[in-house]
């Protein structure tokens, strides 16, 4: 059986130990916060490229929208001006890591409530995967992704 003075000393380092646990939990969270913006600009630029390159001048990159759904760890979505739009038209530019023969590739859409979805391009380094990525996944998945898209950005867009 254990005395008063075994218990106090497991306690000890029990206490220690979930201290110790409790502090990298937190420092993990804090680092993740902390990193949000950093991740969020960094994507509006691969944004930014690929629609450059899509179209070039036209599209400019705007504000960073929260997306709240599951979606959110494989997608990103920002709203878009298009140079000569209209008021009443809204641009949106989704980055999302869809799957193809490669692997989880990163995915550029543009959508706009009039026009629909339209696949941008990947937003790859000019590497031997990305016409590997081009020539093989331009249809199936890319054609799920663009109905899907409408879905995202109404959860973005809601208030």
């Amino acid at each position: 059986m254990l005395d008063n003075e075994q218990i106090k000393e497991k306690l000890i380092k029990f206490g220690i130990f979930f201290g110790i646990v409790l502090g990298m939990f937190i420092m993990l969270i804090a680092l993740t916060f902390a990193s949000r913006t950093s991740w969020q600009k960094q994507l509006a630029e691969e944004l930014q490229s690929v629609l450059t390159e899509y179209s070039p001048g036209t599209y400019t990159v705007n504000k960073f929208m929260k997306t709240k759904s599951l979606i959110s760890t494989s997608a990103a979505v920002y709203s878009v001006i298009k140079k000569g739009q209209s008021k009443n038209e809204i641009y949106y530019g989704v980055i999302v890591r869809i799957p193809t023969i490669t692997g989880p590739s990163p995915a550029v859409f543009l959508y706009n409530e009039r026009y629909g979805t339209v696949f941008a391009g990947y937003a790859l380094d000019a590497a031997k995967a990305a016409n590997i990525v081009n020539e093989r996944n331009a249809t199936a998945i890319i054609r799920y992704w663009e109905k899907l898209i409408p879905k995202i950005i109404s959860q973005s867009t809601k208030s």
